[in-house]
């Protein structure tokens, strides 16, 4: 019996050191969604990947409860950054 594949099986990470914290870079491989986060810089590598699948997985449900678009927007719907 096969099952369906999770999006996050396959995830590619990217750490950059920067001072004490270390910018993680996670991107889904079957989708291609990607989320950004900073954890301690002497975080275990395996801590990280555990922390990125799952705000892989909280970014994608909160998208498909949005309608399949949890980007940040301006007003009339264009996108943009909020600062």
């Amino acid at each position: 019996m096969s099952r369906d594949p999770d999006p996050d099986d396959e995830i590619l990470i990217e750490m950059n050191r920067i001072g004490g914290a270390m910018e993680v870079r996670a991107i889904s491989a079957i989708d291609g969604l990607e989320v950004t986060f900073t954890a301690p810089a002497n975080a275990l590598k395996m801590d990280v990947e555990k922390l990125a699948r799952a705000k892989l997985g909280y970014v994608r449900r909160k998208a498909s409860l949005q309608g399949g678009d949890a980007g940040p927007k301006k007003p009339g719907g264009k996108r943009g950054l909020i600062a």
